[in-house]
């Protein structure tokens, strides 16, 4: 009686293998070859088919009794069995080769395992060079903590992962260590999230946290790129109990990512909606004022316009972005008196001539998934924030807050000694 994939079979002594793989061999169209030495086999519950592929003497089957237990399944036997002249029928099959492991690279085991402690140092000098704004007289109250402190707070909060309460031992933990004159309230990162006046200072602070490294990314490749941070997240509880159908809202980040190190050289925070190809040249000319001297951009076919190549040929950058199927030949567009920039031309020419040249190049941007995915990874694919303010502010301490955690990771990889001035520029200039 034939028996289940998943079930008796699975779990059958060696010896009952043998049986059932002596009986897949009955059938005229139980084995299939499909190429040298890789079988189609029939499952013998008769649902479904299973590869079967011989790596030298080693069979290997895609059945999930092989996964299981990384032995001769009945499948593996029946091919044997079946005594096909492609193979060697082995005396007896080898164990299964167990996965090598690589071991970390030792620098990269002292960054994580440094990364917090260093993280609130490397913090604490950055919000120091924050201008305190003016608290306007003849308020009522207590004078509030300092803007330095409170920035120093909210991104150790965001950098943790923690609600504002359980981040009480977050900000304990650096009073002890002189990091933090007191431990402040815990709706001290809550009340400058929400300000609007906030979010300026951390565009600046971003483009300092990204100075340190520009040192590394000199003649280097840089890439813009787009991607969405959920606002709101709702359970499917809700929507099975009550029906309930809510559209998930969306901030986009737009950032120009330096593919040497990985770090977010600047950044925009958008709607959800918002496009890419506006975003190239804004992103761009703040990359170069804050001291990077990339060679080259990279990026996809969303931001593909003249216009941008032309920002990039003005700023002495070569520029690789992928021409579309309807693009018009440079012959084409000197017959009809179309005027495109020395870099389009120079790139349409590689993109058509020398293909594999031009996607070598271009895959440089492949760097930024790379930063985009540690970004979520680490520091989650959604905001706790409510108010509109404070979900752009809470996103850009999270681009801060990984900015820093690239900076430890260089620290032990390339030895450098971060320095966040001089300043680009003083935010409340």
């Amino acid at each position: 009686m034939a028996k289940d994939e998943k079930g008796g079979a699975g779990n059958s002594p060696p010896g009952n293998r043998v049986i059932h793989g002596k009986e897949l061999t009955a059938g005229h169209d139980t084995i299939e070859a499909i190429g040298r030495s890789e079988w189609s086999v029939a499952s013998q519950s008769g649902i479904g088919r299973y590869r079967v592929w011989f790596a030298g003497e080693e069979g290997r089957c895609t059945c999930p009794d092989f996964a299981k237990r990384s032995a001769p399944c009945k499948h593996i036997l029946a091919v044997i069995a079946r005594g096909l002249p492609e193979i060697e029928r082995p005396s007896v099959l080898p164990e299964r080769t167990p996965r090598k492991q690589y071991r970390q690279h030792p620098t990269y085991t002292k960054g994580q395992t440094e990364e917090m402690r260093l993280l609130n140092a490397l913090l604490r000098e950055l919000v120091s060079e924050v201008t305190e704004l003016q608290r306007p007289p003849g308020l009522p109250g207590p004078t509030p903590i300092s803007l330095k402190d409170e920035l120093y707070c909210a991104i150790l909060k965001v950098y943790s992962g923690l609600s504002g309460r359980r981040a009480c031992g977050v900000y304990q933990n650096a009073s002890t260590r002189g990091l933090l004159r007191h431990v402040p309230s815990f709706m001290v990162a809550s009340r400058l999230l929400i300000r609007p006046d906030v979010t300026r200072t951390l565009y600046h602070l971003l483009s300092l946290s990204a100075l340190p490294l520009a040192g590394l990314e000199d003649g280097g490749v840089v890439a813009p790129d787009s991607t969405g941070i959920q606002t709101t997240s709702f359970g499917a509880w809700r929507e099975a109990k009550h029906g309930e159908q809510r559209t998930k809202e969306w901030l986009k980040v737009h950032a120009m990512v330096g593919t040497g190190t990985h770090v977010i050289i600047s950044a925009v925070i958008g709607g959800g909606f918002s496009a890419d190809s506006p975003q190239f040249a804004p992103l761009l000319r703040e990359t170069i004022d804050a001291g990077f001297h990339p060679t080259s951009i990279v990026a996809d076919k969303g931001y593909l316009s003249k216009d941008n190549y032309a920002i990039a040929d003005s700023l002495g950058l070569e520029a690789f972005i992928p021409f579309k199927a309807n693009t018009l030949s440079n012959e084409v567009n000197r017959i009809r008196g179309v005027n495109k920039p020395s870099s389009w031309r120079k790139a349409f020419h590689l993109f058509q001539a020398n293909r594999a040249e031009f996607d070598r190049r271009y895959h440089a941007r492949s760097n930024v998934e790379s930063v985009f995915s540690a970004l979520k990874r680490k520091f989650g694919e959604n905001v706790r924030s409510k108010n509109g303010i404070a979900q752009i502010n809470e996103i850009l301490c999270k681009l801060i807050a990984y900015n820093l955690t690239v900076l430890v990771h260089e620290i032990y990889e390339n030895g450098i000694s971060p320095a966040f001035s001089p300043i680009v520029r003083d935010p409340m200039e």
